[in-house]
């Protein structure tokens, strides 16, 4: 329920007022999972993202922001998965792949935090292990102009216009032998696509 109502208000909210527009949306698949990577410049992304994309979007979160009182609220309440950042979390990926099994979309932000360029963090290979694992697309979106509104560090927002690119899905094969070499090449691929 509390995903419907911040979906609803975040598509009125960047419609009239920031004017959000899509572009090559038929890039999204109309069924099946998928895996979500976006850049992350501004608090404000996920909500773009769950404002246009139809179904539910489980974002993988720091575990940190799951702290704060009203943040921490509002990703419980929508069912987020809580991500420590340091080694591999077995129940984080049993979570993860959970929700891909079970026909679920997953939103990750490969540089694990806000950043106003991908040379400031290291991209993690999380999207890629997991999409290739559960045998599933990843659809690169690449965010522009919510860092306008909201910058990292700002308290109010400021009017600026949000556009979102989709990107061309990127398949991924659990039959591909997973090694080092194929993560990297999934992940620079939707690098390149996301920015």
């Amino acid at each position: 329920m509390l995903y419907i109502i911040i979906k609803n208000f975040s598509l009125i909210i960047f419609k009239l007022i920031f004017r959000l527009k899509i572009i090559d949306s038929e890039n999204i698949p109309k069924t099946g999972s998928f895996v979500i990577v976006a850049n992350h410049s501004s608090l404000l992304d996920a909500f773009v993202l769950v404002s246009f994309v139809k179904p539910k979007i489980t974002f993988m979160s720091a575990a940190y922001l799951f702290k704060m009182p009203l943040v921490g609220n509002i990703l419980r309440g929508v069912g987020a998965i809580p991500v420590q950042g340091k080694g591999s979390d077995i129940k984080l990926i049993k979570e993860a792949m959970k929700v891909l099994q079970a026909g679920g979309v997953l939103g990750i932000f490969p540089e694990g935090r806000i950043t106003n360029g991908k040379d400031s963090f290291s991209a993690k290979a999380g999207a890629a292990y997991l999409a290739i694992k559960a045998d599933v697309q990843i659809i690169p979106m690449a965010i522009k102009g919510a860092n306008k509104v909201l910058p990292l560090g700002a308290k109010f927002p400021k009017l600026n216009k949000i556009e979102v690119k989709i990107g061309k899905p990127i398949s991924c094969s659990k039959k591909i032998k997973l090694n080092k070499k194929i993560l990297e090449d999934t992940v620079n691929s939707y690098m390149k696509e996301i920015y």
